[in-house]
């Protein structure tokens, strides 16, 4: 079992407080939305939506996209990682968000930066727009890393009530995994990290670390997690 230097309850407190505030802030983005540049990729968000952070950085650099690749994007967002994923050579991207807002400025996004021919958007909640007969080589999955209840799809962004996400994802992800396949998030050191590795052992993932990076401007360490599928990883 992988070991975290978890957060106390007084930093939790501090972390709901930042987290209150940005998303007052991403509400309070001009209609027409904002540009903002990650490692060249310059992107339109859109009001409420999630935007670039640092564990979307962090994933980006710890994680190797192989030519030819097939990759789904879950709760895709402003469908960075999609893109980064398409411009790294992967062959063929879906990426899917349960939020309109959010999928729309996805495929805002995919056509300004001209990758319409190989990054699909869908608008659905995790594998319900996914068909049983699609497999990935990598399922990206940088899902909110908190249990608790959110009240609407801004935070849904950072909050994941019931752990519902994280159930549906590891309980449904060996059905569109390839031979050899895993899933990638980035999550912090939250009190709801262990029960995410908990959760994927139960459904049979076995978690490695292959990245971290401490935050700037706060007490939060973030992690770059694999999930292999245990059978394949001793076969």
């Amino acid at each position: 079992m992988l070991s975290f230097e978890i957060l106390s309850p007084e930093d939790m407190v501090e972390i709901d407080r930042l987290q209150t505030e940005q998303q007052q802030e991403w509400k309070a983005v001009p209609a027409g939305g904002r540009t903002v540049d990650l490692d060249g990729i310059e992107l339109l968000v859109m009001p409420g939506v999630f935007p670039p952070r640092p564990d979307t950085r962090l994933l980006m650099a710890s994680l190797a996209i192989d030519s030819g690749d097939a990759v789904l994007d879950l709760g895709t967002g402003t469908g960075v990682l999609a893109i980064w994923a398409s411009n790294q050579g992967a062959a063929r991207v879906l990426a899917t968000d349960i939020a309109g807002a959010a999928a729309y400025n996805a495929r805002q996004n995919v056509e300004r930066l001209q990758f319409g021919a190989s990054i699909e958007v869908r608008s659905g909640n995790m594998f319900a727009c996914v068909s049983r007969f699609e497999t990935f080589d990598k399922i990206l999955a940088n899902l909110p890393g908190r249990n608790k209840a959110a009240a609407d799809d801004t935070e849904a962004a950072q909050w994941d009530t019931d752990f519902e996400a994280h159930r549906e994802l590891f309980e449904g992800a060996r059905n569109h995994l390839s031979r050899g396949g895993a899933i990638y998030m980035a999550q912090a050191n939250y009190p709801d990290l262990p029960a995410t590795i908990e959760l994927a052992e139960s459904n049979g993932f076995r978690a490695s670390v292959i990245g971290e990076a401490a935050a700037d401007d706060d007490p939060r360490i973030y992690y770059a997690l694999k999930f292999d599928l245990a059978e394949e990883a001793d076969s």
